[in-house]
């Protein structure tokens, strides 16, 4: 009586289906098994097969014969290795014609199976998806090294079936937390556009704190560009000229000079170049260089031994002179900016314009 090879049939079935190898192209992992298989027992074909319901489907196959080569399966009335995964043992067949096991199956003629020697290829939780099996067209009798040197292939095998479904779960976890980033990017990005409503709504009530209020939403501003930039690109990494240019835009003009390699951000140092260029605009804008037609700037990078080093200097401009108090500005260079950087920002306010330089790592 032949085996049941339906038992336990769901659950090994829903094992099969699980590792989403059913179907799939050839990949050179599986291929390379097969390949030594017929080197290593000197047989002229070796096989991968997945025995699923009603078929057997061929992951990887060296030697096999026409049609079923291009097929890649067969039904399972073809099929030895379903004895294989019924029996969870290794079958040795010397010749098919003969075997009481095997003798009427259909791949006896066709594709002229005589001696086969198969062993089973079982998933950690002990399901029995299928076999790795050698074939050959004449008698032959199989020795202990054979099954041995055969069972060593189909462990690697399962190794090669245990990366895959390793990288499918990190794909699907890193894909949910691509959707996470993503989500609470957004809510970010609308926290911030709420936080500025309510700084200009409530600046609208007492006209004392305009000027604050503007100069608070500049800032908030700022950081939503900075922000927009990580978030509308979909990656990790900003540029710094993507950076410059989002902090110059609102100038509309000309008269910033500017230079430098291609440098790329992690966001939290973004984060933090991005408020230290929108004080030195803004600040140029209203006292310095940009307050006049004459002025200009320049602001030119290098990369130095894995530094980043910065230089923003005016010229043209009104008179400098040092400021009497410290203000926001003087906060966020000396108390913020530098220890956030993990670097330095030094500022000189020479007399024919503001010169300041950022000594920074690339990495945060």
């Amino acid at each position: 009586m032949p085996p049941d090879r339906d038992a336990p049939a769901p659950d090994r079935l829903t094992a099969l289906s699980q590792t989403d190898l059913l179907d799939t192209p050839p990949e050179p992992g599986f291929d390379r098994v097969t390949r030594l298989a017929t080197r290593l027992l000197q047989a002229p074909a070796a096989i991968i097969a997945l025995v699923d319901r009603d078929r057997q489907f061929f992951k990887s196959s060296i030697g096999l014969c026409e049609p079923w080569n291009s097929l890649r399966e067969t039904p399972l009335n073809h099929s030895f290795c379903q004895h294989v995964v019924s029996t969870a043992a290794p079958l040795a067949v010397s010749d098919a014609s003969q075997h009481p096991l095997v003798k009427n199956h259909l791949a006896v003629p066709v594709p002229g199976v005589i001696a086969y020697l198969g062993v089973p290829l079982k998933l950690s939780g002990g399901e029995v998806i299928g076999a790795l099996y050698v074939i050959d067209h004449v008698p032959r009798a199989w020795s202990e090294d054979d099954i041995a040197q055969l069972v060593e292939l189909s462990e690697i095998v399962m190794d090669e079936i245990a990366l895959r479904a390793e990288n499918a779960r990190r794909r699907t976890v890193e894909q949910h937390h691509r959707v996470l980033v993503h989500e609470l990017n957004h809510r970010v990005k609308n926290t911030l556009a709420l936080v500025d409503s309510i700084i200009a709504l409530s600046v609208r009530a007492d006209a004392t704190f305009v000027n604050f209020g503007e100069a608070l939403r500049g800032r908030i501003a700022a950081l939503a560009r900075s922000h927009a930039l990580a978030l509308d690109r979909g990656r990790e990494a900003i540029t710094l000229d993507e950076l410059v240019q989002a902090e110059l835009a609102p100038l509309q003009c000309e008269r910033v000079a500017v230079d430098g390699p291609l440098v790329q951000l992690a966001p939290g140092i973004a984060l933090y170049l991005s408020m230290g260029l929108h004080e030195l605009v803004t600040n140029a804008v209203k006292y310095g260089a940009l307050s006049n037609d004459a002025g200009g700037v320049t602001l030119g990078w290098r990369l130095d031994d894995g530094r980043l080093k910065l230089s923003w200097q005016e010229s043209g401009g009104p008179l400098v002179t040092p400021p009497a108090r410290n203000g926001f500005g003087s906060l966020l260079f000396e108390r913020i900016l530098g220890p956030a950087l993990g670097g330095a920002v030094t500022r000189n306010f020479a007399a024919d314009g503001l010169k300041v330089k950022f000594d920074m790592p690339l990495t945060s």
